[in-house]
């Protein structure tokens, strides 16, 4: 599940430009935690600590449990980062207080499984989105979604509403994006054009032998 990753936090006094700039250059993270009634509170962070936590082996995550200094740990989700657009490291944090009792909207890592029939057949496999956006119980929430192409043929795509999805968990509103495709390459395409057409013509070509048959039948009687 998402929620198994536990951050350490402690808590911090100092705000603003000159104190964030301070904490990265220490390798540490500031964030801000969004509590109940709106209240907030600065936080700091061990940047290579949330680093490992946030990028794991499926892709980015957004739940976690949250351990501030001194206190119970508790759900909170990642609602937004800051990342530097020359560094592209991760310069700000803000997490919210979640309640596990009420459904939230998360998205989630998807995952591609199975060897696509395509594939096998000299296709391409390209992945659309790399997420997905559930709802569900914050403990139903897992840390990736899988989706299996192998019944993918060439030309044939799979849309989010294909996916299976976990027991618990229903897709959010939204466009019907494709997840997967099987690309037909350009040395195939001709060739799966002309299969195409042979296919389509051999039943028109049939018809005139069946007619011939009948006639000798007719004869014969």
């Amino acid at each position: 599940m998402g929620l198994s990753t536990t951050l350490n936090a402690t808590p911090r006094e100092e705000r603003g430009k000159n104190s964030a700039r301070r904490l990265r250059a220490s390798g540490k993270l500031p964030a801000i935690f969004y509590g109940r009634a709106d209240k907030t509170e600065a936080l700091t962070l061990d940047y290579a600590e949330f680093k490992t936590a946030y990028l794991q082996e499926e892709g980015a995550h957004s739940l976690f449990t949250l351990a501030i200094e001194g206190r119970p740990p508790q759900m909170v989700l990642l609602k937004a980062s800051q990342v530097d657009p020359l560094s592209r490291r991760l310069t700000h944090l803000d997490f919210q207080k979640i309640d596990p009792a009420k459904p939230i909207t998360v998205k989630v890592p998807l995952t591609l499984v199975g060897k696509a029939l395509g594939v096998e057949k000299g296709g391409q496999l390209q992945q659309g989105e790399r997420e997905i956006r559930v709802q569900g119980l914050p403990d139903q929430i897992p840390s990736s979604i899988e989706a299996d192409v192998a019944s993918l043929a060439l030309g044939q795509t799979m849309h989010l509403s294909q996916v299976k999805l976990p027991v618990g968990l229903t897709l959010a509103k939204g466009v019907d994006l494709p997840v997967a495709v099987v690309a037909v390459p350009k040395g195939l395409k001709a060739e799966v054009e002309e299969a195409a057409k042979t296919a389509a013509a051999a039943p028109v070509a049939a018809a005139p032998a069946k007619k011939e048959e009948k006639k000798k039948d007719d004869k014969k009687k």
